[in-house]
């Protein structure tokens, strides 16, 4: 989650409500919202000496909104320019898949029908986020506030190696949007494959009791 929230800074300041809103809305499948986990990440950014905050007073309720420290963008991409490992993400559900050959057939049937109400839930959630994107707009919006921000325009466009601001925000929305599209591909191809294997199983289901109505001299259209 530290290096997600340090992400976000890159490009903009934020209060700890709002770095939770935007997970809440975008990133679940890669961490948690719960404000508990993202204040002791921001704990640990502080320690770090990565990331500095400023107080200021709205609607008479103290607010600290979080900013990047150099040492905070270097820890950043450091760790951004180190290869993908696809294979890191570990998921300890997959345990249950994994001894599901313990439960009688009608639980395994009720534990994959669950587990298929609940990838069609996330694809549908993820469906709503890429069409409630309005990226002409959003982007606008990105470049008025760090055109108020110089140093941070600066930066990104330094990093970033592009010929101007809107192009750097541009590259950063491609990559975001690019991530939702995996989410959604992955989340259609692990949908695709339990529905694959609850007919697989309904099938063998039907031969075995077949095989008993044979036996037991019943004939059973």
């Amino acid at each position: 989650m530290d290096k997600l929230i340090l992400g976000l800074l890159m490009i903009k300041h934020f209060t700890v409500y709002e770095i939770r809103q935007i997970i809440r809305q975008n990133f679940t499948s890669i961490c948690s919202d719960s404000l508990g986990s993202i204040q002791a990440a921001l704990k640990k950014l502080s320690q770090q000496e990565a990331v500095t905050f400023s107080e200021y007073v709205e609607k008479g309720k103290m607010k600290k909104e979080y900013a990047l420290t150099p040492a905070g963008r270097q820890l950043f991409l450091d760790w951004l320019k180190t290869p993908i490992d696809m294979g890191k993400t570990k998921n300890m559900d997959l345990g249950k898949f994994l001894f599901m050959g313990y439960l009688p057939r009608r639980e395994q049937m009720d534990l994959l029908n669950q587990t298929i109400e609940g990838l069609e839930g996330e694809l549908s959630k993820l469906k709503q986020v890429k069409e409630g994107i309005q990226l002409a707009e959003e982007q606008a919006v990105i470049q008025a506030y760090l055109e108020q921000k110089e140093q941070l325009a600066q930066n990104l466009m330094e990093i970033s190696q592009t010929g101007s601001l809107a192009e750097s925000i541009s590259q950063v929305a491609y990559f975001e949007l690019k991530t939702l599209e995996f989410g959604m591909d992955s989340a259609r191809f692990q949908l695709d494959w339990f529905k694959k294997l609850r007919q697989q199983l309904a099938e063998e289901k039907k031969e075995v009791s077949y095989g008993k109505d044979q036996k037991s001299g019943r004939i059973r259209p």
